[in-house]
């Protein structure tokens, strides 16, 4: 992926990144990505957040769930390679924007921390930038619940603005997360200086 395009990612972000930590910081996230879902994914494509690593990652025939999937931008992509994909948004204006542009893929309005999914309900589960909105804790705990044993989970977060908003979304607060729900850390992807995607399997017997 083109070096350019990743600056450009960063330095087009840092607004938003200091949006999105102040309304969480003062509980305003959902009023936020309400009021702002109508133009959320205008200019999507111009910004690279690893979604080729996210694809890469999904084998054919996987059954994948998206969280906090937004308008859908990342469930569309693994769509293309996935046997089955569902994202799980808790805005329901996104959720609403979401179906209309992607057949194929379904789509709950439902909390990341609480998933409306049975044990062992999926192959793998992804999340792309939606992570400050919520506990990492129970986040990876819940996701490990919902994957077979095996399974893999990939988190893309923020680790250099927002965290100075959401201390829990910092990259050591993540890593314990991880240990405390019981998985494997599966390694770090490096997006340029500002995001990492953060890799966790369910270990078999947990």
């Amino acid at each position: 992926m083109g070096r350019a395009r990743i600056i450009f990612t960063h330095i087009s972000m840092v607004p938003v990144h200091v949006l999105e930590g102040v309304s969480v910081r003062f509980h305003l996230a959902r009023f936020l990505y309400r009021t702002i879902s109508s133009v959320y994914s205008l200019g999507r494509p111009l910004f690279y957040y690893g979604e080729d690593h996210f694809e890469a990652s999904v084998k054919p025939g996987e059954r994948v769930l998206d969280l906090g999937s937004g308008t859908g931008y990342l469930s569309r992509i693994l769509a293309g390679r996935a046997g089955k994909v569902i994202g799980l948004e808790l805005e329901k204006e996104m959720v609403r924007k979401a179906v209309r542009k992607n057949r194929g893929v379904s789509y709950v309005i439902g909390d990341m921390t609480r998933l409306p999914f049975r044990s062992g309900s999926f192959d793998r589960a992804a999340s792309l930038g939606a992570l400050h909105c919520v506990d990492p804790v129970p986040l990876f705990a819940e996701a490990g619940r919902v994957l077979r044993p095996g399974g893999e989970v990939q988190v893309l977060s923020e680790v250099k603005i927002l965290p100075r908003f959401v201390p829990a979304v910092s990259a050591g607060k993540i890593r314990s997360a991880i240990k405390q729900a019981g998985m494997a850390a599966g390694g770090e992807i490096r997006i340029g200086s500002g995001y990492t995607i953060f890799r966790a399997t369910k270990i078999p017997g947990k």
